[in-house]
């Protein structure tokens, strides 16, 4: 039998208002990649999300970070319209599967075109 495969890498779309089409976007992008490599999660799989966001030099805001963090997540859980509306769409990821989620700040590389990039893969928890 052949190893599943669990990892993906996507470009984030560039932000943009309103933020519930921006995560229809996100999820659209992460629904393409697991199509073209052949992945798909089972909800015993335990999960690291990597988000490399491309942030320019000014001072980092916290919470522009973390508002982009749960978009991210809430688009992969297929919460587009926000935690009290009932139009959902179909979820590749739920919440309790996310194990770890690693942030970092990536040069800007084109103005305008990618947020950045999400990866998501096994989690394989750390020794030491």
């Amino acid at each position: 039998m052949a190893k599943r495969r669990f990892s993906i890498g996507v470009e984030l779309p560039a932000y943009g208002r309103p933020r519930n089409e921006w995560r229809r976007r996100v999820h659209a992008a992460v629904l393409e990649a697991l199509t073209r490599r052949g992945v798909g999660y089972q909800p015993a799989d335990r999960l690291e999300v990597r988000l490399a966001l491309a942030l320019d030099d000014r001072p980092l805001d916290v919470h522009a970070v973390d508002e982009r963090v749960k978009d991210v997540v809430d688009a992969l859980g297929g919460r587009i319209a926000g935690p009290r509306s009932r139009r959902r769409i179909a979820p590749i990821v739920a919440d309790d599967q996310i194990a770890r989620i690693v942030l970092e700040k990536a040069p800007r590389r084109r103005r305008g075109r990618s947020l950045g990039e999400l990866a998501i893969s096994r989690y394989r928890r750390r020794r030491g």
